[in-house]
Parts: structure tokens; sequence; C-alpha cells
């Protein structure tokens, strides 16, 4: 538009500015502001008033016709670190499109209203940051609130202090979000619990020991084989590999002891039918199966083969009849039913019936026989060095004395000789490449129980991206709400990634290439309102070829394509959005990222 502005010049003369500006937003939801597109002076200074006006309007007109060349300035005093200069992340956006999709900051509003908060921060705000922060660039609360400037038309105007107290916040509705997200999921998504995949992991903390008897950070069976304390987690996931939920127990939890309470809280928050149970031989209890039988429910289980629980198969296990083989024999299987002693809900024994499926993979075989020979290997040199002959943990106070059973004396040679345990070598090395699953769904053939339990690669694969995507352990924060919280924000960091990949489908990427690609989409506001976007891009992509299998894998050779930026394309492909121009008006790369939506 043409703006006429009168001024007056430090000697009282009256002037005329001509220019021509227009209105712009400087983010999503910020209050509207002007910008000079162009200064044509002052009126008194033309020689002809009328001419000159008639050119600042023909001007005006064509600037909003498409395809106007932009005018960049660029002087030559610009320096580093200013505004014009600072690279902000709006990849972000792509994200941000989900987690409005899910409705959380309606959610949080709530909340907030029902509850009278009176903060001066937004909660709504920084867990959307920190949520968002998590995919891209995963690090401590404090560190993350250093880069909360980074990020185009984001509100953060909130401080470290803001965040801490706001985990307080989170730890309480914490458990009301997650019914939340269930039921936005299944409005907008889809929920598939057909079956419903549940395993625990624990996350380690770097402290020496808890703060006290009710702290959640407990010493216990680490996945990690660490000795710092740890708290466990349980999730549910979906057949389509979307969360359900998520519980935080103390780290000296058992596994098989989470799976109860995690179950009946589902259940009944979620208002779920019949579930059947997937998970791995951790939780494989006769009082798991006993509840999951006792409610309706099912169960598909792994089951272990040696030791005492694995001996009642020992028998059809090693008779060579019955086994149904394919044709090059890398794999045999053998399918029966047994009859069990369960209890029912008044603890009285009962006979049930159930599915028992043996196979055995040859491939698997062979990976088990060279890591047996392996730990031969280093046990035949621990022996003959007396290497790891130090005594750790509990080992370190214990006295070994022998003593004569009939007299009672104490005998003083105590040397004890150290050797290589053959005869158990030998004994595993029968069991090598067979597994064993159970499933209370009689009508469950061979090839649906290895089927239903194959979905469990799903779930781990989720803890996988938590512990090394999203740097969600080591944790930081040390209080047990803010644990909670902690845990909150990745649950939902990855119910929005799973989102994101399950709407691409079999194009799926990694959560490490969407992160990747996503921060590589940055920009700069140049001066005059103009948005400059960098190359999303930086990572030589690999010539793809088909193995014996047929399938797509890369080859060592580089392609001519760059491969952050086929995976921008991709996503962008995902959402129905068309952005690879390098300038825009910021007016218009605003409309554009309103346009951000997972449909």
């Amino acid at each position: 538009m043409v703006k006429i502005d009168k001024r007056t010049t430090a000697d009282g003369t009256p002037r005329t500015q001509v220019r021509v500006v227009e209105g712009y937003r400087p983010g999503p939801g910020m209050p509207t502001k002007q910008r000079t597109i162009r200064d044509f002076g002052y009126l008194e200074d033309q020689s002809d008033p009328e001419v000159f006006m008639a050119k600042v309007k023909e001007f005006n007109a064509n600037y909003r016709a498409e395809n106007v060349p932009l005018r960049i300035e660029a002087p030559g005093t610009a320096r580093m670190y200013c505004e014009e200069n600072r690279r902000q992340n709006y990849g972000y956006k792509f994200l941000e499109a989900v987690y409005d999709l899910l409705e959380i900051k309606s959610f949080i509003k709530g909340y907030e209203a029902s509850h009278k908060f009176r903060g001066e921060y937004s909660p709504s705000d920084i867990f959307k940051f920190l949520v968002l922060l998590r995919i891209l660039r995963p690090d401590s609360k404090r560190a993350s609130c250093q880069m909360k400037n980074g990020f185009y038309g984001m509100r953060t105007d909130f401080t470290l202090p803001d965040v801490y107290r706001s985990l307080d916040y989170f730890e309480e509705f914490g458990v009301e979000l997650q019914r939340h997200l269930n039921k936005r999921v299944k409005e907008t998504i889809g929920r598939d619990l057909s079956y419903a995949f549940y395993d625990v992991t624990n996350y380690f903390f770097e402290i020496d020991c808890p703060d006290g008897e009710d702290d959640l950070r407990k010493r216990g069976v680490s996945k990690e084989h660490r000795t710092d304390p740890i708290v466990a987690m349980g999730l549910f996931m979906d057949s389509n590999g979307l969360p359900v939920s998520m519980s935080i127990f103390p780290g000296n939890t058992s596994d098989s002891l989470t799976l109860q309470p995690t179950m009946k809280d589902v259940k009944e928050s979620y208002g779920l039918g019949r579930l059947v149970v997937v998970a791995d031989k951790g939780l494989n209890s006769s009082k798991n199966i006993d509840v999951i039988l006792n409610q309706g429910d099912g169960f598909v289980f792994s089951q272990i083969l040696k030791g005492k629980k694995g001996q009642r198969y020992n028998e059809k296990l090693f008779d060579k009849n019955g086994w149904t083989s394919n044709e090059s024999g890398t794999y045999r299987y053998k399918l029966f039913t047994e009859d069990y002693e369960g209890k029912d809900k008044d603890g009285k024994k009962e006979r049930r019936t159930r599915n028992v499926l043996l196979y055995w993979r040859k491939a698997e075989a062979d990976r088990a026989r060279r890591k047996r020979e392996e730990k031969l290997e280093k046990a035949a040199r621990s022996v003959k060095n007396n290497a790891y002959g130090i005594k750790k943990g509990v080992d370190e106070y214990t006295k070994e004395t022998l003593v004569d059973k009939k007299t009672g004396e104490v005998l003083e040679t105590t040397k004890k000789l150290r050797s290589v345990d053959l005869e158990k070598a030998e004994n595993d090395a029968r069991y090598d490449g067979y597994f064993c699953i159970i499933t209370s769904e009689l009508d469950y053939d061979e090839r649906k129980m290895r089927q239903v339990y194959g979905g469990l690669w799903r779930i781990e694969q989720s803890f996988r991206m938590m512990k090394t995507d999203f740097d969600a352990r080591p944790v930081f924060v040390r209080k047990n709400e803010h644990i909670r919280a902690h845990f909150l924000i990745c649950f939902v960091a990855l119910l929005v990634l799973r989102i994101i990949q399950h709407r691409m489908g079999e194009k799926a990427l990694s959560a490490e290439r969407i992160a990747r690609a996503l921060d590589a989409a940055t920009c700069r506001v140049l001066k005059g309102g103009i948005i400059h976007l960098d190359d999303v891009g930086g990572a030589i992509a690999f010539q793809t070829i088909r193995n014996k299998k047929g399938n797509l894998v890369d080859a060592l050779a580089f392609s001519d394509e760059d491969e952050i930026a086929l995976d921008y394309k991709l996503i962008q492909d995902t959402y129905g959005t068309d952005c690879y121009n390098i300038y825009f008006r910021q007016e218009a790369f605003n409309k554009f990222l309103k346009t951000i939506a997972l449909a």
C-alpha cells in the first residue's frame, strides 16, 4: 500500500514522505507490523508531483503481482551475531503439525483453567518446546533452553526456572494426557488393538546412590549391565506401532511385576475390550497368565527352553518325529496343545489348554554357536591368566572357607581350582537355534503365532529410539515428579514421530533421518522482511542395489544425490507440501507454514 506521512525537518519545514509498505506478522499468531518495501523520498523534491505519484501507484500495483523480483539489501557493514544473520529452524513446523493434530495445547489449556493455574509462564508453550526439542536436538533441560531462540515463529518467552517449575505441573496431568492422546489417535489415525504389545526397559542415572527409600531411582537389573541406579518403564503399543501408554516404576521392580498394574490401568482408563497381550519371556509368569485369562484376555508369550520352566518341553524338543521342515532344511517347527494348571479368580486350581510352538532356525543356531565359542575362548584365557579374579559387589565382603562336613574342621587348604565348564557348554549347544512360543489362542496356527509375536520388534525399536535418538538417558533430573515428567515428554515425542512414520508407510524413514532432515530446514530473516531458506542437505547419498532377497539396500558407492534433500522431499510429499524456493516475502512464507498439516 502507498503510505504518505507528514514530517517536519529540524528547521520546522513541513515535508511529505511517500513510501510503499506492506503489513506482515513476524511469526504465526504474532501482532501485525508494517515494513517499508520502497522509500520514494519526499513529494516536495519532485519536479512533477502527479507523474511521480503515478509511478508510485504503478509500483505498488506491480509489487503484488506474482514473480516480482525481490529487492534484497546486503550492506557491506552487516556483522555477525545480528538478527539478519541468525539462522532459525522452521522444520519443527512439520512436527508441530502432528502435535496440533493431537490437540495437546487445548488439553493443557483446559487443565490450566480447571486447576486455576496462575503462573506468569505458559506450561503449554514449554511442553511443546520440550517435546519438539526432544526429537530435533535432544539434550538436558538446561541445554535445551539455551537454544530456545533458534526457532522461527515459536513462542519461547519463558526462563529456565519456569521450565523446572512446569515439570511438576506436567507430572500432575501425565495420566490424563495419555488418555487424551489415545482418544485423539483413535479419532484421527485409528487404533488397532487386536494385539497389545508390552515390554519393559530401564534408564540409568549417573549418580552414586538413591536419595532415600521413596526415590524412584533404585539399583536393579540394568539392560545395559550398568551398576548405576535406574528406573523402569513399561510401554504398551498397538499393532500399528503407535504407543498406547507408559508407566514408570522403581528401578528394583521385577519386569514380571509391572504387567498386571499397567494392564489393569490401561483397560479401565481406555475402556478397551478383549486384549491379546504379546510379550517376551521376561513377562511370562504363571501369575501374569492367570490374571490375563481371568479377566477374559489372551496372551502370546515366548517361553524359555532351558532350566526348570523349559524341562517339560525337552522330550518333544529332542524327539526327531513330528517336525515340519522347509525344502532347504533351514527351518522346522512342531505345533501342539498342552494342558496345564492355572488358578481362577478365587485362587482355586483349574485345568487349562494352550498352544505351544517349537521351532528351529539354522541362522539362529549358527549365531548361538559363534557366541558360545567366543565365550569359551574368553573363559579359557581367564583360567590360564587368572584374569577376572578381582571380587566386586557383594563378593567383595564374602569370605570363602572350606569346612569338612563330617568333622566341622576348618581346612587349611582353601585354594579353589578354576576350569572351563565344557559340560555346560555342550548341554547349551543342544538348544542352539530353538525357540518356543505359547498362546491362549487355540485357533492360531504356526504362521499366525510367529506373525503376532514377530510384531514385538516394534516396541523394542521404540525403546532404542528413546534411548538413542531422544537421548532419554542418562537422566539428569532427580525429583520423582520431574522424572515422570521427563518420560512423559519422551513418550509424546515418540508418539509424534511414530505417527509420521505410520503415514509414510513402507517408505518410512528412521527417527534419526527424520530429525536430521527437519533440523536442516533453516532460514534467515533478511532486511526488508525477506526470508532466505538454506539448502536442506549436506550428506551424500549412497547408490542402492537389490540384494539376493530383492530388497533395496545401500551400496558402498556414492550417488550424485543428497540424502538429506531426498529425505526432506519425502517428508514434504507425506504432508502434501511443495516448498523449494530460496527467497520468500515473510508474509508469504508464514502462509506456507500454516499449510503444513498431516491430513
